[in-house]
């Protein structure tokens, strides 16, 4: 059964004021929340808000949080998220990059003591919708193996860029560095699914095909070997060392612990191109590359050959126009998170 973003997003309000945070913030992660789930990346979507809520009752987040820019200059800030939400303070850095980008040309924002700020790819689009770049990243604990490890080593990661694209909206890449999000494995487990070879590791060290491993320490591994574990590396440097946030080990499980703060790192950067070379128009530009792809000739077997986020944009202009269908494992977590906070969750 399909559901409206009103009525998601409503709910995802009302279950956050409930314990303790503000009806400005509570509706900015709601936003967040419902997008993901609207574009069909449902691990981070309201599937999140069971594990939010845990950590704002236990005191691991603190809902009244009042994040504070500790140093800045005209190309660059740095933010002290003081042990709050990660999707609120998320937006407000998004939102700080774009406007001192569209000043200097470029800007680097980096976020510390922060928390889980959802999909990446909601902060890169922010910025494309600006007629900008947009790249982001964040830490997170260590959950994946690093190439030839057979234990947790280092955070999958996450990272997103964004172009503006013209005719075609934009060009929306969103990763985590494992071959797969930990929320998939997590959701597969909830559903009774087996998964494939190659996204996890039992604990100890061998390839299963069980989800439930992950939950018993076993790591995730990271997408092409030694290519994934490295662009992790790069993510842990400017999202964690540059943010003097918390590193592999320090960083706290949120959804294991949610007691304890994370001190997740985050990094957005944002880039002006009609300052950088206003010679160039780069959505006409990224309009001619895409063109250029999707005419490439297709594979044997292969019906079409979409751009990065094409498959996000059609499935986010289905919901709209249809009403979203969540996955079981969300409606669970949903109703979860009802027990939690003794509002009932309504399928309409």
């Amino acid at each position: 059964m399909p559901y409206s973003k009103a009525h998601l997003s409503n709910y995802c309000k009302e279950a956050l004021t409930s314990v303790g945070v503000s009806a400005e913030h509570a509706a900015v992660v709601a936003a967040v929340l419902t997008s993901a789930d609207e574009r069909g990346v449902h691990s981070h979507g309201c599937v999140r808000m069971e594990g939010y809520v845990e950590c704002l009752q236990s005191g691991g987040v603190k809902a009244d949080a009042q994040w504070e820019v500790v140093s800045e200059g005209p190309a660059y800030a740095l933010i002290d998220a003081r042990q709050g939400l990660g999707i609120p303070v998320s937006v407000a850095a998004t939102e700080l990059a774009i406007q001192k980008a569209k000043k200097a040309g470029i800007a680097i924002v980096n976020v510390n003591n922060s928390h889980h700020h959802g999909a990446c790819g909601y902060y890169t689009l922010m910025c494309a919708k600006e007629g900008l770049i947009g790249l982001a990243m964040s830490t997170g604990d260590i959950i994946m193996a690093v190439t030839g490890s057979s234990k947790n080593s280092i955070g999958n990661n996450p990272f997103s860029y964004a172009v503006p694209a013209g005719k075609y909206g934009a060009v929306c890449y969103d990763i985590a560095m494992s071959t797969v999000a930990a929320g998939k494995i997590s959701m597969a487990a909830d559903e009774g699914h087996s998964i494939p070879l190659g996204w996890l590791l039992d604990n100890k060290g061998n390839p299963t095909t069980d989800p439930n491993d992950y939950a018993k320490g076993g790591p995730l591994m990271p997408f092409g070997g030694y290519k994934g574990y490295g662009l992790s590396m790069m993510v842990e440097s400017l999202a964690g060392i540059l943010s003097g946030a918390a590193l592999l080990k320090d960083i706290h499980a949120w959804n294991k612990n949610p007691e304890q703060g994370g001190n997740v790192g985050h990094c957005f950067i944002a880039i002006d191109p009609a300052l950088i070379n206003p010679s160039f128009n780069v959505p006409e530009r990224a309009e001619e590359m895409l063109d250029q792809i999707l005419a490439t000739p297709k594979a044997p077997g292969v019906e079409r050959i979409y751009f990065p986020g094409q498959i996000e944009q059609e499935k986010e202009a289905m919901a709209q126009a249809n009403g979203i269908l969540l996955p079981p494992a969300t409606e669970h977590a949903l109703e979860r998170v009802a027990a939690l906070t003794n509002i009932p969750f309504s399928k309409q």
